[in-house]
């Protein structure tokens, strides 16, 4: 919860952000700098989970985020980690279940980032937000020390588990993603795209990326669809925000209020989905409805202006949290179906970098093309000295009330709030054109059957492993009363 937080604290204050640091056109760095750093180290830990005990790595991370020692490395631990020690304790058709539980304290998370965000930026100083995870964490950082006992392989010195880490490959990714990452934030703001200060690291980047990926990993299609999902999912939790402020002339705290019905949405459809992928033991037609109705999601939020009715935006805000939850818990499954349970690990932590890769592109491409387009649109201003300040990539940190408010002439207003809410027009366009992409891709994916056996040697110390849900054999999974009325509280 507290690392999805962190990655959305800043969706609706972000405009009032860049404007206070002054940070011009550079204003793509804040949120991506905490989703680069979380994506760059994923490779890191997903070997380390394998050589090493992973409770201790997962405290180490927690120790490092909760701390502020290093937010974004232990941010990007605590994902990774999470998620591969659901997939160690759950069958892999009933992962969707529990992966959309651990997605639901990540949705709460992203939920109350833009609301917190709002209420400190308009009562305090945005610093302040900062400070949050101190109290939750430790409380969340103890109850892993006491309670988590997972078993890993102690056949090893610790020379020859560090000798086995592939620093070179976490090297050569980690220049990849940051190479990627200056060629897209420079381009079309500081150089032009035909520059070749863009196109050599945004090639050189790519390169890395496939040279690293191909070599450690077997990509599948169900991850080009993990990868989407992620664009789609947070071109919304970005650009809604920027609606609310830039065309209604709400607060940042506003905005984050209006945001909810994405959110708290979300919660619900994410445990319909791992309900329904337990039940039907199928993902594609899942797959199918999901993407369908995000595709459509994205039509209707174009159609949003400043005359829009509440109960419209409420709507289609629904929309598409219905599609983005309902995929959100069953990529996973999908994605290991194929693979044998011995890369656990190493399938999650591809995953994860699919997912959060996506993220960085669904805040980048959309901000990218707002700008541009603000810049388009701002040359028909009347006022030509308020036009300069919506063109070379300064658009979004504008796209405030508060920048509105400082335009004394109403007509020149809503001749400004016309050029925000024609870019975010194209911006939701060009959506539909992502979802449906991802749409056109399940129909090439190939479904295997979800198995309900568990075969990991990283299960519970002291317990048994299942074969399936209701029988057992050697090495079953034996729940203390506990765990068992937590499982039989889950809908199956």
């Amino acid at each position: 919860m507290l690392s999805a937080v962190e990655g959305t604290i800043i969706t609706s204050a972000l405009p009032a952000i860049t404007e206070a640091l002054g940070g011009g056109n550079s204003y793509i760095w804040v949120p991506n700098a905490y989703l680069l750093a979380s994506v760059a180290t994923l490779p890191l830990f997903t070997q380390a989970s394998t050589i090493f005990d992973r409770q201790n790595l997962l405290l180490i991370a927690a120790a490092l985020f909760v701390l502020g020692l290093s937010t974004v490395l232990g941010g990007g631990g605590i994902n990774l980690l999470i998620e591969t020690v659901v997939t160690d304790l759950v069958p892999l058709r009933e992962r969707g279940k529990y992966m959309s539980l651990v997605i639901i304290g990540a949705t709460i998370g992203a939920t109350l980032g833009p609301f917190l965000r709002g209420i400190i930026t308009d009562n305090s100083t945005w610093r302040w937000a900062f400070y949050l995870n101190l109290n939750i964490g430790s409380v969340a950082s103890l109850a892993l020390f006491m309670f988590l006992r997972v078993n890993y392989k102690q056949d090893t010195t610790w020379r020859q588990r560090f000798r086995r880490i592939d620093l070179s490959g976490n090297l050569i990714f980690i220049g990849a993603f940051i190479s990627v990452l200056i060629a897209v934030t420079w381009g079309g703001t500081a150089y032009e795209w035909k520059s070749f200060r863009i196109i050599v690291p945004l090639l050189l980047g790519f390169l890395g990326i496939a040279l690293v990926t191909a070599f450690e990993w077997s990509l599948r299609l169900s991850l080009g669809l993990t990868f989407i999902h992620a664009i789609v999912t947070y071109w919304t939790y970005y650009f809604l925000p920027i609606y609310f402020q830039s065309v209604n002339g709400q607060s940042a705290m506003h905005s984050g209020i209006d945001t909810l019905p994405t959110f708290a949405g979300g919660l619900v459809f994410a445990l319909v989905g791992g309900v329904l992928l337990s039940k039907l033991g199928r993902y594609i037609p899942l797959h199918i409805a999901g993407f369908a109705v995000f595709t459509i999601a994205f039509g209707l939020l174009s159609l949003l202006d400043a005359k829009s009715n509440p109960a419209a935006w409420v709507f289609f805000q629904l929309i598409a949290a219905s599609g983005s939850g309902v995929l959100v818990g069953i990529l996973l499954p999908a994605v290991q179906a194929p693979l044998d349970q011995s890369v656990v690990a190493t399938s999650t932590g591809v995953w994860s970098f699919a997912r959060n890769f996506g993220c960085i592109w669904g805040v980048t491409i959309p901000s990218m093309m707002f700008n541009n387009q603000c810049a388009v649109l701002a040359s028909g201003l009347s006022d030509q000295v308020l036009a300069s300040k919506l063109t070379g990539g300064q658009a979004y940190q504008h796209a405030t009330a508060a920048f509105l408010d400082s335009i004394a002439d109403p007509a020149l207003q809503k001749e400004v709030v016309e050029v925000f809410t024609g870019a975010l027009r194209v911006v939701w366009l060009v959506g539909i054109a992502f979802a449906g992409v991802g749409l056109l891709l399940v129909f090439l994916e190939k479904e295997v059957a979800l198995s309900n056996s568990l075969n990991t040697e990283f299960g519970i110390q002291g317990t048994k492993k299942s074969d399936d849900l209701g029988g057992e054999r050697e090495g079953a999974i034996e729940m203390t009363p506990v765990q068992a009325a937590v499982v039989e509280a889950i809908p199956r």
